[in-house]
């Protein structure tokens, strides 16, 4: 009791101190889960113009989010929606830029190297395709998405006229035996063969 007496003022200062930064957490975590909301919020709009099929305010949604919630995991899925409208109205250029601007969060990062793969291969730059979606298979957490970016990078690589590195992806799938692309790895194979064989 006589220390804390003695000690009184600096006690209720540390109290004070710890129920200011007590205040603050929960101010700040409110307002960060309130950024969240309202940024979800944001991106189902502009989810509904896309799906509605109204490009043009699709975009100004999209930027719109992108630009008020970059970086955020809202901010990430605009930006793949956004280069994916460019994609279908022909303009690969546009959303490569988008996603090349954009900041992937964490777990979009292996969307975001698949997106850019699509892009290239619209744009018929097949072996720098292969190169983004074997890179979206490293990133990827998931074994069925690893299997699935390296089967594009193979298609990419078919496209680039690269059979041979084609081959060796889809072998590997097709020797694993719980690949879920196992299957369709055998039948390219077979198509490269036959493809090889015929030009002899």
């Amino acid at each position: 009791m006589d220390w804390a007496r003695a000690n009184a003022k600096a006690i209720g200062i540390a109290i004070i101190v710890i129920a200011a930064a007590v205040i603050v957490w929960v101010v700040a975590k409110q307002m960060r889960e309130k950024k969240a909301a309202d940024a979800d919020i944001a991106l189902n709009r502009a989810r509904q113009s896309y799906a509605q099929r109204n490009l043009p305010l699709a975009q100004t949604d999209l930027r719109r989010v992108i630009t008020r919630y970059g970086g955020s995991p809202a901010g990430s899925q605009a930006t793949m929606l956004l280069a994916q409208v460019f994609y279908e109205q022909g303009k690969p250029d546009s959303g490569l830029k988008v996603l090349n601007d954009g900041k992937p969060a964490d777990v979009d990062e292996a969307a975001f190297e698949a997106l850019k793969g699509a892009g290239l291969e619209q744009k018929k730059e097949y072996t720098q395709a292969a190169e983004h979606y074997r890179a979206a298979a490293a990133k990827a957490d998931a074994k069925v998405a690893k299997d699935r970016h390296m089967a594009d990078a193979a298609r990419a690589l078919t496209s680039a006229g690269n059979k041979a590195e084609a081959a060796k992806i889809w072998t590997a799938l097709a020797d694993d035996p719980v690949s879920a692309l196992a299957a369709e790895a055998r039948v390219r194979l077979g198509e490269l063969t036959a493809t090889v064989a015929g030009q002899r």
